[in-house]
């Protein structure tokens, strides 16, 4: 089965992503995710490069972190 819905932002949700490799490619970091597609539920694979790198302010690990979503 093959899905091409197209994303959308708005019906991703962070609790439903999964980081599943890191890894380094000519022009950088490259991120790989595992999210549900919102239409049909079939397991997308996404790959982003990293654009930015900044200084955060949260508590690792991310779990145990209060206000994540504020």
């Amino acid at each position: 089965m093959s899905c091409d819905h197209p994303l959308n932002a708005e019906y991703l949700y962070l609790s439903d992503a999964v980081v599943v490799d890191l890894s380094e490619r000519e022009d950088g970091l490259a991120v790989r995710l595992a999210v549900p597609c919102p239409e049909c539920g079939e397991t997308l694979e996404l790959t982003a490069g990293v654009e930015t790198v900044r200084e955060a302010d949260y508590e690792l690990p991310l779990e145990d972190a209060e206000e994540l979503y504020d």
